[in-house]
């Protein structure tokens, strides 16, 4: 389900130009303005992806609902020790279930250490130029059709088309974000302030959790300092 706030780039970008222009005539998708906004609202999406190091909800997923497109692989083929992650993976952030039994998660530095164990383990290995890959121990039978499942953190997504959409909760830090940078007089402090007082409240939302609910969650992933990234 959408959000209340949901807004795709050209709305986003409309909001933008009635900032700016304070016309009724907004940008067309070829017009050097509307490039321009997209790429400051690319930046604005990578400002939000790296702000204070915050795990953000939005951003977390399951290989079961990952888009097609994405790849990853989600069944298991016979005596196949190798799998592809999706493309906009980043981390695990659970146990994988391969059958539904769970395998615990390692890290890639572990495998030598385990070379003779006939435990379920697996773990992830790549890097952000070329992709991740779950590796599982290769002591094991695989058989085919094991359906594979896991969390995990996501890259955000970024504007290439019209209809392209952000998992930001609040898309009107991207609008003010992109207008405080279109100005003609050079970056306009009034909407900057209130791009990061948006951005700064995402954040204070996104750490308060549900109430009643305690966020202490244990970590049992052996892989909670890396994974080999």
């Amino acid at each position: 389900m959408r959000g209340f706030y949901f807004m795709n780039e050209e709305s986003i970008i409309q909001s933008v130009y009635y900032l700016v222009e304070i016309d009724s005539e907004p940008w067309g998708e070829t017009d050097d303005e509307y490039i321009t906004a997209r790429g400051l609202a690319n930046i604005a999406i990578d400002r939000w992806e790296k702000y204070e190091n915050t795990t953000w909800n939005e951003l977390l997923t399951n290989l079961t609902d990952s888009d097609v497109l994405l790849g990853g692989d989600k069944v298991t083929v016979a005596d196949t020790y190798s799998y592809d992650c999706p493309s906009d993976f980043v981390r695990p952030c659970s146990f994988v279930r391969i059958g539904g039994t769970l395998y615990d998660v390692k890290k890639p530095n572990q495998a030598a250490e385990l070379k003779d164990s006939g435990e379920k383990w697996v773990y992830f290995m790549g890097n952000p130029k070329a992709g991740y890959t779950l590796k599982l121990n290769p002591n094991l039978t695989v058989t085919a059709g094991d359906v594979i499942e896991y969390e995990y953190y996501q890259k955000a997504s970024k504007f290439t088309t019209t209809t392209s959409e952000t998992e930001m909760s609040d898309p009107y830090f991207i609008v003010y974000f992109v207008a405080a940078h279109m100005g003609d007089e050079g970056i306009n402090t009034d909407y900057y302030q209130m791009a990061e007082a948006r951005l700064e409240q995402m954040r204070s939302v996104n750490m308060s959790g549900l109430f009643g609910v305690s966020d202490n969650i244990n970590n049992s992933l052996d892989s909670n300092s890396g994974f080999g990234l």
